[in-house]
């Protein structure tokens, strides 16, 4: 039975690895999206926020989250603010504003939103955490789409939006299937610039599912702190160079090891 097992988990991973490698067939790819075959890693050497752009963040806590809270308080932004259920007493900075919401009455908040330039969503959680399948298209989409429509009335200028590899609002699948509509949603509030990362499989460095512990030793991955360094360049890169508006960037693997120099 151990055998049948051990079999059956390797032949899962080969077929995830597959899907990852050969995303184009499964999933919309960044060319179809936008063109960016000239794509070169950016250089900030004469990068200057003068004005000082503040940011708002949602998922700040989560694996992603942390990292990327981290790469932001570290960065140009002279103001992060993160919208979160309990404050994080690992990470401290000046320029950290932890607001402690109920994200059920996100509108309640309107006053965080003001003044900010960007703002990044990484939430996430899973059908299991979530309890149910209806809980987890509430936190999900819901809250996703609530942030997005206060960003917009606000005056964001860009977003910079986490989902996955396989989005597709038209998926039989559940988690696709809602990151897929977050997708859609984001782009119908028509920011000025927004920018969408669908990462394949990611090593969060924690082992509360076992499936990733699993297939951590066998599929290729992305470490979180490498996508949270990518998003907080490319939302640097979109202040620096204020590309035409309403456009929109889709970044699967390949484009993400791109941005922040590996390959």
């Amino acid at each position: 039975m151990k055998k049948f097992y051990f079999i059956s988990i390797i032949s899962i991973a080969f077929i995830v690895q597959y899907i990852y490698n050969n995303s184009g067939y499964f999933i919309n790819t960044i060319s179809e999206i936008s063109e960016i075959s000239n794509y070169k890693p950016y250089n900030f050497k004469y990068y200057n926020m003068s004005q000082g752009a503040k940011c708002i963040v949602i998922g700040g806590t989560g694996a992603t989250g942390k990292h990327l809270i981290r790469e932001l308080v570290d960065s140009k932004f002279v103001q992060v603010t993160s919208l979160v259920r309990k404050e994080d007493p690992s990470i401290q900075n000046e320029k950290l504003k932890q607001v402690v919401v109920d994200f059920d009455k996100l509108e309640d908040y309107k006053e965080e939103f003001k003044d900010k330039d960007v703002a990044f969503d990484v939430l996430g959680t899973t059908r299991k955490q979530a309890g149910s399948a209806e809980r987890f298209r509430e936190i999900e989409l819901g809250i996703s789409s609530k942030f997005a429509e206060l960003s917009k009335e606000s005056g964001v200028r860009s977003m910079h939006l986490l989902t996955s590899a396989g989005s597709n609002p038209n998926s039989f699948f559940l988690y696709p299937k809602v990151k897929g509509e977050i997708e859609e949603k984001m782009k119908k509030e028509g920011f000025h610039y927004l920018s969408i990362f669908r990462p394949g499989f990611l090593d969060r460095g924690v082992g509360d599912r076992w499936i990733e512990n699993v297939l951590i030793k066998v599929v290729s991955s992305m470490k979180v702190s490498t996508l949270a360094k990518a998003m907080r360049i490319e939302a640097e890169n979109e202040l620096l160079n204020s590309p035409s508006s309403n456009t929109v960037k889709v970044y699967s693997n390949k484009e993400i090891f791109e941005i922040v120099g590996e390959k």
